[in-house]
């Protein structure tokens, strides 16, 4: 949904929303995460089951410049 609703907004430019799309991909899915996230905000929740849990609503991410680039 988000990548969807970027894409909406990002729609002037491909190369932009497809940069998006992966910047916000590898965030979410990369294996390595733990190699350039640092969370930095958590907050207690209920899961569906009832369960507690601990969100991630705050982290910060550090690339290198290849990667960004």
């Amino acid at each position: 949904l988000s990548v969807a609703l970027s894409g909406t907004v990002l729609s002037r430019c491909p190369a932009c929303a497809r940069n998006f799309a992966n910047l916000y991909c590898n965030n979410i899915c990369s294996p390595d995460q733990s190699l350039f996230t640092n969370v930095t905000r958590v907050v207690n929740r209920t899961s569906a089951q009832g369960k507690p849990q601990l969100a991630v609503v705050e982290y910060q991410c550090f690339y290198r410049q290849h990667f960004a680039d």
